[in-house]
């Protein structure tokens, strides 16, 4: 009886594993879903609808970008974390998921997902036209003389923004309640809220109000770079230039990307690569990154691990020490970015790999 119970039992898991196989080399045959953690507009947002654009064409089907906002995008990825594993239900936005776990959003960290990135931008101090700062250092000096009285906003807490003007501040003497923090559920809100005259500056991705800047309704007053940017005839300043100790912290500039689940099948995987490097070669997909001051810096396999754990580690620990992080990094048994080596925790060691074809795929690309 036993031995029948346990032939059965075999035959039924080839017959699943057959079915499964089948149905990931036929996939897909339906729509698919991209969740994006953040708000309408930022460049989380863009990245997520000049991807499913152009994904369309090698998949074959629809795609379609739902915004599910909140938690530095933590909210959104559990809604991806719970729907089935298939490859129909994908997250885009920034790769800030190495963060969810010490902020106390998630237990969700970058080692549950494949991640695709496509775009970096560099995080920057916008203020509007009318603003009486010409530099940072006049616009420090001023919140200095009237502390606790002037307001910033970002795109969330635990964010690229939030931090960068952490760092800011702390750099000038200041604590960190010498301005006023408002979080926003993404880059683009704060931008609205700046151009009504409700805070006095934002910290966002350079990308998430880069069109306003164009159009000379805002001015950038500090670029989290070492090099001075132009971008459409907009001067982007270093902030090396005022704080040259900031340039450790370039790290924390964003990536932009989309995420699968780490149980998705392989040969889905396989697909989704294929159509990722599809749509990174098109020349519309560029130009779209471009209008919005993003620039095209494609990682997959093994190498987009390795930064998302960066930026995992860049971002962990300003955040504790600036008591907004609620858990130490050490916990996650997190390095500081300048002593990470490979694999840089447990969790990214035990992380189930990217399947070799395409790491030999990157291989392939990252050669041209």
């Amino acid at each position: 009886m036993r031995r029948f119970l346990r032939v059965g039992l075999a035959a039924l898991l080839v017959i699943s594993a057959s079915v499964l196989s089948a149905s990931a080399a036929a996939w897909p045959t339906r729509p698919i879903s991209i969740i994006c953690g953040w708000a309408a507009g930022g460049t989380s947002d863009v990245t997520a609808r000049l991807l499913s654009i152009e994904l369309e064409r090698p998949l074959g089907v629809k795609l379609s970008v739902t915004n599910i906002t909140g938690a530095l995008g933590a909210i959104g990825a559990t809604a991806v974390d719970q729907a089935p594993p298939d490859g129909y239900t994908l997250f885009g936005g920034a790769a800030v998921h190495g963060t969810w776990q010490v902020l106390g959003h998630s237990p969700l960290t970058w080692a549950d997902y494949y991640s695709w990135l496509a775009f970096t931008t560099p995080t920057t101090i916008y203020v509007r036209k009318d603003a009486p700062w010409r530099d940072v250092r006049a616009l420090l000096n001023d919140i200095k003389a009237r502390p606790g009285t002037m307001r910033y906003g970002h795109p969330g807490a635990g964010s690229n923004g939030e931090i960068f003007a952490m760092l800011l501040l702390k750099d000038a003497g200041l604590d960190q309640k010498a301005a006023v923090a408002i979080p926003y559920p993404g880059g683009r809100d704060a931008g609205r809220f700046l151009l009504a005259g409700d805070v006095h500056f934002i910290s966002v991705s350079l990308g998430d109000v880069s069109d306003w800047a164009k159009v000379g309704e805002l001015r950038p007053l500090a670029n989290l770079t070492d090099k001075p940017m132009t971008w459409e005839g907009v001067s982007f300043p270093p902030v090396t230039a005022t704080n040259p100790k900031l340039a450790a912290h370039i790290p924390i500039n964003p990536y932009f990307g989309m995420y699968a689940s780490r149980k998705t099948p392989e040969d889905v995987l396989v697909r989704l690569t294929d159509a990722f490097i599809h749509a990174v070669r098109q020349e519309r997909f560029v130009r779209g990154g471009l209008e919005r001051a993003m620039f095209l810096d494609p990682l997959f396999g093994v190498e987009s691990d390795k930064m998302m754990a960066r930026v995992e580690a860049a971002r962990s620990w300003p955040l504790f020490e600036a008591k907004v992080a609620v858990k130490s990094p050490t916990i996650f048994g997190i390095k500081r970015v300048e002593a990470m080596k490979w694999p840089p925790h447990k969790r990214g060691e035990l992380a189930r790999p990217w399947p070799e074809r395409i790491e030999a795929t990157w291989k392939e690309f990252s050669r041209r």
